[in-house]
């Protein structure tokens, strides 16, 4: 799950492996300009700043307003065998915005679109994306060592 650097690398395929990927890209922020689907390839890739909920505040640094200091990462997504891309209540400047992803769902459409599945993300404000896929195909794979925040998403219940 983690390179000799302590960076994550995880591949998914399965609906139990999208429940994973969820909980690691929890709160991440994804401007739009960095989310791009490539049909050709027929793959989706997204570059996130993902809040790292695995790792603990570092030992014995805080803030200066005494804060834990948590870390942050750049990390890549890319998803393979997407077909088609469907999204709700999008933004028209998308390429300005800054999504908080909220989660991600493995969908089940096999009934809806012959043997499909779908990974749809759920993100803050309502706006989703759904990719509509042959099967999962995640690469997850963290793009640099990090860097301190001591802001820690927050949710009302």
């Amino acid at each position: 799950m983690y390179n000799l650097d302590g960076q994550l690398r995880l591949l998914a395929c399965d609906g139990d492996d999208v429940v994973v990927v969820s909980a690691l890209l929890q709160d991440a922020i994804i401007p739009g300009a960095d989310m791009e689907y490539n049909p050709k390839n027929n793959q989706f890739i997204i570059v996130a700043n993902r809040f790292c909920w695995e790792i603990p505040p570092i030992a014995g640094v805080t803030s200066s307003d005494g804060k834990p200091v948590h870390e942050r990462r750049l990390c890549g997504v890319r998803i393979g065998n997407v077909t088609a891309v469907q999204h709700y209540d999008w933004p028209q400047m998308r390429h300005h915005t800054l999504f908080n992803l909220l989660a991600l769902r493995h969908v089940d459409m096999a009934e809806q679109a012959e043997k499909r599945t779908g990974l749809q993300f759920e993100f803050s404000g309502g706006s989703s994306l759904r990719l509509i896929t042959d099967r999962i195909d995640i690469t997850l794979a963290d793009l640099d060592a990090g860097h301190p925040t001591s802001f820690q998403p927050a949710h009302d219940v």
